[in-house]
């Protein structure tokens, strides 16, 4: 489980800053997510079912990033997004991480990623046992979830309406097709809203394994490749879904996904393997592009969000050029190169 360091939220500023490492944890998942993803190159249908389930999870935490800046800006505050700080150097733990708890890495997919750090950052303060259409179990709460740090930000915002000064204009809405998820933040009430989506999204609820929208949560849906089969709804099962025997998620980790290099920041390329260093550049140019569009957008120029998006489709590009690139020098020759994540001014 990710354990989150307690942030101090007496004064206005505390919370500004709260709302800061919020937006800089939702961001933080993006990049391991998006390795994984990118490294899934079979053509199995339990591979498509994959790159569905993590590219859907990777869309829910730009949302979440979205909401949280919507919400500081609501009371406010000013989303910082381009810069060195901003992104963690992988292999690192996630922001307000305890040292030491949780390091995550850049690596290519695997039922060991997926099970040991992707489950760990969503799983709930309840988790939930879907049952194999038999039982249903709860395992106690742990302290210091990301549910539990946003349950904070909530009550603080709960017992001081009066901070939500800023300006409306500064929202940022309809980037996402469901309208229930487009949450202009003006006040208490809508901050909740927000709020309750990041985090039902991510672990489901005490009761279901379900967000608002009724979709699976991050967990459990990182949880089915963990089990090897899909969730399914069972009107039978005391939580109406199960993992489904009759439905199973086989990945072959050799050839369903390109054998990329772990952790692409620690790896210094030889001189014969010019290109994939420069498609690296290319593609740390291109990430930035996205994070300097996205601070824009969050800070007074939202139409800079469509420069994001169209910046985001030039990194899949570049990222997928890269990822062809066989190392043929060094330790980690036979291998492919990977993107770094690295911020560029």
């Amino acid at each position: 489980m990710l354990r989150i360091t307690p942030q101090p939220l007496s004064t206005t500023a505390d919370l500004h800053a709260a709302l800061q490492n919020a937006i800089r944890l939702e961001h933080s998942t993006i990049p391991p997510y998006l390795t994984a993803l990118a490294t899934l190159s079979g053509n199995s249908p339990s591979v498509k079912y994959a790159r569905k389930v993590i590219r859907d999870v990777v869309t829910e935490e730009m949302l979440h990033m979205t909401l949280a800046c919507n919400v500081l800006n609501a009371i406010g505050g000013q989303p910082a997004i381009a810069g060195p700080g901003f992104v963690p150097a992988y292999p690192h733990e996630l922001p307000m991480g305890v040292a030491g708890d949780l390091v995550v890495h850049l690596k290519r997919y695997s039922r060991d990623l997926i099970e040991n750090t992707f489950m760990r950052i969503e799983e709930p303060e309840i988790k939930l046992d879907i049952p194999t259409r038999t039982t249903e179990a709860l395992e106690a709460a742990t302290p210091l979830t990301i549910g539990q740090f946003y349950a904070l930000i909530r009550a603080r915002l709960v017992a001081h309406p009066a901070v939500f000064t800023g300006d409306p204009a500064l929202q940022i809405t309809g980037f996402f097709t469901d309208p229930s998820e487009n949450i202009a933040v003006t006040n208490v009430d809508s901050a909740l809203l927000a709020i309750e989506t990041i985090v039902e999204q991510g672990e489901g609820t005490p009761k279901s394994p379900t967000d608002l929208q009724h979709q699976i949560a991050h967990y459990y849906r990182f949880q089915q490749f963990a089990k090897g089969m899909e969730i399914v709804k069972d009107p039978a099962s005391p939580l109406k879904f199960s993992f489904d025997p009759a439905k199973p998620l086989v990945i072959n980790e050799t050839a369903d996904v390109i054998q990329m290099v772990d952790d692409p920041q620690l790896v210094t390329y030889d001189a014969a393997d010019w290109r994939a260093e420069q498609l690296s550049v290319e593609c740390d140019a291109s990430y930035c592009r996205i994070l300097n569009a996205l601070h824009a957008g969050f800070n007074g120029k939202p139409d800079k969000v469509n420069d994001a998006v169209g910046a985001m489709f030039e990194f899949k590009m570049v990222t997928g050029e890269l990822l062809q690139q066989k190392l043929t020098a060094g330790p980690d020759a036979g291998k492919f190169a990977g993107p770094r994540f690295r911020y560029v001014r």
